[in-house]
């Protein structure tokens, strides 16, 4: 298909929503609660998808756009469960279903509609956990070989850790941190299983040999652990570490916020290197908060700008003038509580903002 020219891309995107959102932290069941006692009356939106399709429209470029609607999601596991679902909505049943590999359900839902409805089509998929990004990259390489697709993530946080290994590090903090923010008595911040979900499946993508580590590239990467980390002496610690370095090994590449904000050279070196035809995006919204947005669905680190989260998009962009074609990408991690919001007497751009990415990663 010709890709010279937006009119010809937007015709070929397939723009579809799963707005899963089974986030176990209490603070944030607790946010669900109050909020379906209102119905959810001061929420600008109630899936994300639809925040981002009306950014879309306002910007004008919605002609040829294909909606295929969403996949079906369980109400209790939404962003904005309804009132009569609220019993359900508990910090238990939410680990009982991450534990359980709800996530990789989901994810093999997303991958069955892809191929089923999509392919050779580009899918967008516009959701909540970013674990859901995992079924379309298995789409899109049981499509078009592993070997030919580059697989590009801007996200603050490397989604490779594993929960049993995130809780080691955990316990190390409770033992070792006066102010821990940590409870010794929850249980749920030891023995977990190795589930997958959004903290973990990029390391699941490639244990289960569907993307090769070389072929991935995790942009603006803030839980990078300091120098200070690998002269401890703990094996927690240490297995902690080994997520990181071990995938490194393998040749996965991780460019870190701080060399963004330095010098955009990281980024286009890495793209440079790229010699696989297909490209698929995933970008965690989280890659711009605090910063220059607030409605991500998680705010423990500061990300890039909105002029530099574009800069990015714009050198992926350029790679894809050179010879690669998008053959998929998709917008996770949208918290609806917080998109649109007013933030010390400040409207929130968060939909605004996304609808930009696309609009300039397919213009």
């Amino acid at each position: 298909m010709s890709l010279t020219n937006e009119s010809a891309y937007v015709e070929e995107i397939r723009f579809f929503s799963v707005p899963l959102d089974p986030d176990e932290r209490e603070e944030r069941i607790k946010l669900k609660l109050a909020h379906a006692q209102s119905r959810y009356a001061d929420v600008d939106f109630k899936d994300p998808y639809d925040g981002v399709i009306n950014s879309l429209r306002s910007l004008g470029i919605s002609k040829g756009f294909h909606e295929l609607g969403g996949l079906h999601v369980e109400p209790w596991l939404k962003p904005t469960p309804d009132p009569e679902y609220s019993p359900m909505v508990t910090v238990e049943n939410y680990v009982v279903f991450i534990d359980a590999n709800g996530c990789k359900e989901y994810a093999n839902k997303v991958s069955d509609f892809v191929k089923e409805n999509i392919i050779p089509r580009i899918p967008c998929l516009i959701g909540v956990d970013h674990s859901l990004s995992g079924g379309c990259v298995k789409a899109i390489c049981d499509e078009y070989g592993p070997e030919n697709v580059h697989f590009i993530v801007l996200d603050s946080h490397f989604d490779a850790i594993t929960s049993p290994v995130r809780c080691g590090l955990i316990q190390y903090d409770i033992e070792t941190n006066p102010r821990t923010p940590f409870d010794p008595s929850d249980p749920y911040v030891k023995e977990r299983p190795n589930s997958y979900n959004a903290d973990s499946f990029i390391l699941h993508l490639v244990k289960d040999g569907l993307v090769d580590p070389a072929n991935v590239s995790v942009f603006s990467v803030s839980d990078y652990p300091p120098k200070s980390a690998f002269e401890i002496d703990d094996d927690r610690v240490r297995t902690y570490l080994d997520a990181y370095t071990s995938l490194e090994k393998k040749g996965l590449s991780i460019v870190r916020k701080q060399q963004i904000e330095s010098n955009l050279s990281k980024v286009k070196q890495q793209l440079d290197r790229v010699r696989q035809k297909h490209l698929y995006v995933s970008i965690d919204i989280d890659v711009g908060a605090n910063s220059a947005l607030k409605g991500a669905r998680f705010l423990d680190y500061t990300g890039l700008t909105e002029e530099e989260i574009y800069r990015v998009i714009e050198l992926i962009r350029r790679r894809i003038r050179k010879g690669c074609t998008l053959v998929g990408f998709d917008l996770l991690e949208t918290d609806v509580y917080g998109a649109g919001e007013i933030h010390k007497g400040v409207k929130d751009r968060t939909y605004e903002i996304e609808a930009n990415i696309i609009k300039r990663l397919v213009d």
